[in-house]
C-alpha cells in the first residue's frame, strides 16, 4: 500500500470529537445497520466520511485475508481482562465507557463487522448493536510498540543461537517480520429501545500489525501523542450520540488507553506527588470509580473471591 502515515510528522489532532478530512469509503452497508436518519427539521448526526470515498484493491484484499473481530472486541491476551474503551461524554467531560462484547465479520462483505456491546454513562448501562465498516487502511511506520508476537521459541526456521537471543534481540527480529497498519472505520450503533436511548455515529481508529504466520496484534506508540493515529493508543472511537427521547446531541470520545482519549484533559487529572488521587473536579464526574474492579460489560460477571 502506497499511502503511509508518518506518526510524528502529522499535524492536527485526532481526538476529542474533531472532524477529520474524509478518506476511503463507498462500502456496502449491512442491512442490520441502525437507521440514523434525522426527523424533519432536525440536524443529522455528522458523518466523518465522504459518500464517494472507496477502498482500494489492496485494502480489500487485506480485509479478505484477515479477520479483525478479536481486535475490535479486545478478545486478546493483551486486553481480555478489561476490554473497555474509556473516555468522555458531553461538554462536561463526564466519564463514559464502551465495550464491544460480540463482533462478527460479515460473510459477504469482509469490510463490515456486526457488533454488539454495552455502554455506560453515570449508572446507566445500555446494550447496543450496529456495525463497524472499514473505510481506509494505511501503512504505519515506526517507531511503534508491538504486542502478541508468535513465540520465537516456536519458530522452526530459527537457529538455536537465534532462538536463545536476548529478549531485546527477539523483539527486534519479530518487529522486522511484522507489518503495521492503521485503519479507519465508520461506527453506526443504536442502543436498545428505552427512555433516553440513543444512536451513535462516528469514527473508530485501530492500530494493528500482522506478524509472521498471520497472527494479529495491537500497535501502540511509546507515549500518547496528539495528532498520530488514535493518539498513540491501539484503538480510539469518537463521534456524536443523539438522545432519541430529548433529541439532544452530544459528542463522545473513548480509547483503549484512557489517557489517549483527550490528552489535554489529563494535565491536572491527578493530584499528589504521584497523581494517586483524582482531582475533585474530575472525581465528581464519575472518575472516582475508575479503579474499581467492576465488570459491568459482562452478561454474567465473574464471582468475587473472598478470603
Amino acid at each position: 500500500m502506497k499511502q503511509t502515515f508518518y506518526p510524528f510528522l502529522l499535524a492536527g489532532l485526532l481526538a476529542a470529537c474533531q472532524q477529520q478530512k474524509p478518506v476511503a469509503t463507498n462500502v456496502a452497508v449491512a442491512a442490520s445497520a441502525p437507521v440514523l436518519v434525522a426527523k424533519a427539521g432536525e440536524k443529522a448526526l455528522p458523518s466523518l466520511f465522504a459518500a464517494a470515498d472507496t477502498l482500494t484493491g489492496p485494502m480489500r484484499q487485506l480485509l479478505r485475508e484477515i479477520d479483525l473481530s478479536k481486535l475490535w472486541q479486545g478478545d486478546t491476551q493483551y486486553r481480555r481482562e478489561n476490554p473497555t474503551l474509556q473516555g468522555f461524554f458531553g461538554p462536561d467531560h463526564y466519564r463514559f465507557a464502551l465495550a464491544f462484547t460480540s463482533v462478527q465479520r460479515d460473510a459477504r462483505h469482509p469490510e463490515v463487522y456486526h457488533v454488539r456491546g454495552k455502554c455506560r454513562y453515570r449508572k446507566n448501562i445500555r446494550p447496543f448493536e450496529g456495525t463497524l465498516t472499514v473505510r481506509q487502511i494505511a501503512d504505519l511506520e515506526a517507531p511503534w510498540d508491538y504486542d502478541e508476537f508468535t513465540s520465537q521459541q516456536q519458530d522452526s526456521t530459527l537457529t538455536e543461537a537465534a532462538a536463545n537471543d536476548s529478549a531485546e534481540a527477539q523483539y527486534e527480529r519479530a518487529r522486522r517480520l511484522s507489518h503495521p497498519y492503521t485503519l479507519r472505520a465508520e461506527l453506526a450503533i443504536q442502543e436498545a429501545a428505552a427512555p433516553n436511548s440513543g444512536v451513535f455515529r462516528g469514527e473508530a481508529v485501530l492500530n494493528f500489525h500482522v506478524a509472521s504466520r498471520g497472527r494479529l496484534g495491537y500497535v501502540t506508540a511509546p507515549f500518547v501523542h496528539k495528532g498520530v493515529p488514535a493518539n498513540g493508543s491501539e484503538m480510539l472511537v469518537h463521534g456524536a450520540r443523539r438522545n432519541l427521547t430529548t433529541r439532544e446531541v452530544k459528542t463522545f470520545v473513548v480509547a483503549a488507553d484512557v489517557f489517549a482519549a483527550a490528552p489535554e484533559v489529563y494535565k491536572d487529572f491527578g493530584i499528589g506527588d504521584r497523581g494517586g488521587e483524582v482531582n475533585p473536579k474530575y472525581a465528581k464526574l464519575g472518575w472516582n470509580e475508575v479503579w474499581e474492579n467492576d465488570e459491568w460489560w459482562a452478561d454474567s460477571p465473574k464471582p468475587s473471591l473472598t478470603l
